[in-house]
């Protein structure tokens, strides 16, 4: 619809404008299509009541350890269903790293302490881990019955923690190694390095028809030069100054000529 470039410059910049605009929203499509499937392959679990109400992933923690027990001896109906099905399934594991590897495979979910499971993450970059806490528990350092090492040990770690050198140790062996793995859990966006060819194709179409507008422009200055009998540098510039911003007094100059003759 509407008026339609008759110069060949004109249409081949239109040309490439509307190829450049089809393609960059096929890609849009496309990769909209690809994160709606990707998000709903993908089971996110948050909680445990989530856990326990699904039966695509399996999961489990290690066998004889506390946090089997505590399963084990909970009255909460949910931890009580999450007990019964690692019985069931005998998803235990032994140690700490075969859960870790068991969860790197896939379809699996480990159950654990927060501050290894925070390690593990911050160590393997496909792991991440809900952020549901069950309960929170201390650690304490044990010591003979009036020791007077429990006195120096407690006035030492207060000293580390008020000096800010537990937070720096922390920050130390528990920072992430992953390279852009915040990213890594994001939806796969388009970036713009993803659609340089698309610009190149743009900046290309854009360039050939300016040189076609130039070659175009050229002729038929050449042409008016030939039929007026002047200087094809003249006839040009005048050309020029009538596109960009002079358009006045080339009309002004073209009426004269008509004039004259």
């Amino acid at each position: 619809a509407g008026p339609h470039p008759k110069a060949l410059s004109g249409r081949v910049v239109s040309a490439i404008w509307w190829i450049f605009a089809v393609l960059l929203l096929a890609c849009y499509f496309a990769n909209f299509n690809s994160v709606l499937n990707s998000k709903s392959k993908h089971i996110s679990i948050t909680s445990f009541e989530e856990l326990a109400n699904q039966d695509v992933i399996d999961y489990g923690t290690i066998e004889n350890g506390s946090t089997m027990l505590f399963f084990k001896n909970s009255n909460n109906p949910v931890y009580r269903r999450i007990h019964q099905h690692m019985e069931r399934k005998k998803s235990y594991v032994s140690t700490m790293q075969e859960g870790v590897r068991l969860t790197q495979e896939g379809n699996f979910a480990f159950i654990g302490e927060a501050v290894s499971l925070d390690l593990a993450v911050a160590r393997y970059c496909k792991l991440i881990r809900a952020k549901e806490l069950i309960s929170m528990r201390s650690y304490s350092i044990a010591a003979p019955l009036g020791s007077p090492l429990v006195k120096n040990l407690t006035i030492a770690i207060l000293q580390l923690s008020e000096s800010g050198e537990l937070t720096h140790l922390r920050e130390k062996w528990w920072a992430s190694s992953c390279v852009g793995s915040d990213e890594a859990h994001t939806s796969e966006a388009l970036n713009p390095h993803d659609l340089r060819g698309l610009f190149l194709l743009l900046g290309l179409g854009l360039g050939i028809g300016l040189l076609l507008a130039l070659l175009e422009l050229l002729s038929r200055a050449r042409n008016r030069a030939k039929d007026g009998k002047k200087s094809c540098c003249s006839v040009l510039t005048s050309e020029l100054n009538r596109r960009f911003g002079s358009g006045a007094e080339g009309t002004e100059q073209e009426n004269s000529d008509k004039n004259k003759a």
